[in-house]
């Protein structure tokens, strides 16, 4: 339970966190986006709003997720995380392919990036926040497992990467007109990237995969401990709803073995996985001599 607590502390606070300071470094640079009439650096603060967006996802989907189990949703909700990172994700390409086309105008009509000072050091400072941003989240979504967290992080540190290439262009603009209008599409460029690879990594869990090589050897190991005369584990399937795991496995046992004695060994089994990994788990006892089925 602590666990799981620490958890959604950990998602509400990078949420809230991540939004008030995307916001603040968002009016910054779209405002001097404006006044500088730079496309590069409004769609470098359009991708930091989004980072906003994202973490409001971030908090809604924990939110959700740690909703108890209902009628309807007898696992739970903790697929509302990847659900809602889908839906973001998907916006986010959308705003990307938008300023891609914003800035191949930019680049045809051949205008310059007027250079500024101050523009260089606030994109300067807003890049080492959002690398520091990203550094405090990886180390919480790795902490508590939390996939949305560490996806957080990384828009938080492609934001970074893309305000350090519009420093280059503020830097060098002036001499080469063609420099706003290129990172402009390069910035584009990383914000489709970040939100297809958001998309595939979402949807992952929610389409279903079969289970890890590393999954299936815990779960053998965890056999082994039960008992010798488990001949094999296998037919593993693994459902996973965020912190929420339902699995089911065949275990073969020998044929002599009664019914009350393969049963308590399933039984036990059962009982080892859900107290070591925590996961609701159905396992079926079958005679050694029967076909295995994967």
């Amino acid at each position: 339970m602590r666990l799981v607590t620490g958890r959604r502390t950990a998602g509400f606070t990078e949420g809230f966190v991540s939004i008030f300071v995307n916001i603040i470094l968002f009016i910054l640079k779209y405002y001097l986006g404006l006044i500088h009439n730079s496309i590069a650096v409004m769609a470098d603060a359009i991708h930091t709003l989004s980072d906003a967006g994202t973490s409001v996802v971030v908090v809604i989907g924990f939110w959700v997720a740690y909703k108890p189990p209902d009628e309807e949703h007898p696992f739970g909700h903790g697929r509302a995380e990847q659900i809602s990172a889908v839906i973001i994700g998907t916006l986010l390409g959308v705003a990307g392919f938008e300023f891609l086309m914003s800035s191949y105008e930019k680049l045809i009509s051949m205008e310059a990036l007027t250079f500024s000072w101050v523009l260089v050091g606030v994109l300067l400072f807003s890049s080492v926040i959002k690398e520091l941003l990203a550094r405090w989240a990886l180390r919480l979504g790795k902490s508590y497992e939390s996939r949305s967290i560490v996806g957080d992080a990384w828009h938080h540190r492609s934001d970074a990467i893309a305000t350090v290439l519009l420093v280059l262009g503020v830097l060098i603009g002036a001499d080469y007109w063609w420099v706003d209008g290129f990172l402009g599409m390069l910035v584009s460029l990383i914000i489709i990237y970040t939100s297809i690879k958001m998309v595939l990594e979402s949807s992952k869990d929610l389409l279903g995969s079969k289970p890890t090589k590393h999954e299936r050897d815990l779960l053998i190991n965890l056999a082994r401990e039960i008992s010798p005369l488990i001949e094999s584990v296998h037919h593993v399937h693994i459902h996973k709803y965020g912190d929420h795991v339902e699995a089911s496995l065949h275990i073969k046992l020998p044929k002599t073995m009664s019914l009350e004695e393969a049963h308590e060994i399933a039984t036990k089994l059962e009982n080892k996985i859900k107290n070591t990994l925590g996961w609701e788990v159905t396992v079926h006892p079958e005679p050694e001599d029967m076909k295995e089925r994967e």
